[in-house]
């Protein structure tokens, strides 16, 4: 046979710190892979939620800074305009609605969490 044939196979020996590095290396390659391939996904996730999350309108976003003035006591209630209070009533309203549903999701989970353990 020609040994300048592409069909012949040459058996290489390899020491054992060459097995080490070849171990290592597939190991990290692995690993930064498998990493690369996460931080892609969290990309993805992250433009999802951003194009289907609803943006809040301007009129909430400056009714969450008068309420984060008022909490800061850098404003007070006897300050704003009738409107503004009116309109921070129903904010604070809507924020109680939305924190007592979130309790009782909270406490429905709990229940069937007890239930499965005590099964």
């Amino acid at each position: 046979m020609d040994k300048n044939s592409t069909n012949e196979l040459t058996i290489v020996r390899l020491s054992i710190i060459d097995r080490i590095k070849n171990f290592f290396k597939k190991l990290f390659s692995k690993k930064e892979k498998v990493e690369n391939v996460e931080v892609q996904e969290n990309k993805k996730e992250n433009t999802f939620i951003n194009n289907v999350k609803i943006q809040a309108d301007d009129e909430e976003k400056r009714l969450l800074k008068l309420q984060a003035l008022i909490a800061d006591d850098i404003v007070t209630e006897e300050e704003l305009p009738e409107e503004d209070v009116k309109a921070l009533h129903r904010l604070y309203d809507r924020q109680i609605l939305q924190l007592k549903k979130e309790i009782d999701d909270y406490r429905e989970r709990i229940l069937k969490l007890r239930m499965n353990i005590s099964e």
